[in-house]
């Protein structure tokens, strides 16, 4: 494989952190230099990566371990792209799956997706472009281990978000939230029943003012509850002293 530098920018931060809180990113690459700074930067975005460096390696490691996505790139040891690619789908993956392509090569892309890919990146590229390709990638797909029914959709008890539509419904009926009640209730409903600290839901909220106030989430976990909780039951979202917030729907 050439060896391709990184034309990143490290300085980047995409502010949407909501959808990549606690999501598990597989990364498929050779090029340690490369490797290394995908893995970095993916980390600062919230995500827990792994890499390997060959297609036996992610064959076994994706065995091993759920994954909401993998950055495959085409040209590695073994195994390549295309054939890790077909493997995983046949062995039924479900997360989204980016193919890391070189700059040129048309009918490598067309060939990726034609086999299941849900999208490609061509390198070199920018760490904000492969944030928002991942970001896109997910709000399709819903990753591989988030509760999502179709695409979209997140379901968690009688409450059901609509991430295109940005609507939420609990029992039926709709539920009117603010932007950053919307994006909690996200955050929470992709992990129910995981207790999430208030770091990981101040980066959902994706302000400034998280971390110039430090009751800014419990501001709007109050709110929040006052809008999805029904009378005389408990709160659906507990909170876990000393460790964060849990949806228990």
């Amino acid at each position: 494989m050439v060896n391709m530098k990184p034309a990143f920018d490290l300085n980047s931060r995409a502010k949407e952190g909501s959808l990549m809180a606690l999501m598990r990113l597989l990364l498929v690459e050779d090029d340690r230099d490369l490797s290394d700074f995908v893995r970095e930067g993916m980390s600062r975005e919230g995500f827990i990566v792994d890499t390997v460096a060959d297609g036996d390696e992610a064959l076994r490691q994706a065995e091993e371990a759920e994954y909401d996505v993998v950055l495959l790139d085409v040209m590695i040891p073994k195994q390549d792209g295309f054939a890790v690619l077909k493997s995983l789908r046949a062995r039924g993956f479900k997360g989204a799956i980016l193919l890391a392509t070189c700059k040129g090569q048309e009918r490598d892309k067309l060939q990726g997706l034609n086999n299941g890919a849900d999208d490609y990146i061509v390198k070199p590229f920018l760490l904000t472009e492969l944030t928002a390709r991942v970001r896109a990638v997910l709000r399709r797909t819903g990753g591989n281990s988030g509760p999502v029914a179709k695409g979209s959709l997140l379901k968690a008890g009688d409450l059901q978000l609509d991430l295109l539509k940005r609507e939420v419904r609990k029992a039926g009926k709709t539920v009117l939230l603010t932007k950053r009640e919307f994006d909690l209730l996200e955050c929470f409903m992709r992990r129910p029943g995981q207790v999430l600290s208030q770091s990981v839901l101040s980066q959902s909220l994706s302000n400034s003012e998280v971390y110039s106030n430090t009751n800014v989430v419990e501001v709007h976990i109050k709110n929040l509850r006052s809008k999805i909780d029904s009378k005389n039951k408990d709160s659906l979202i507990r909170t876990v002293r000393g460790c964060g917030y849990a949806l228990d729907a």
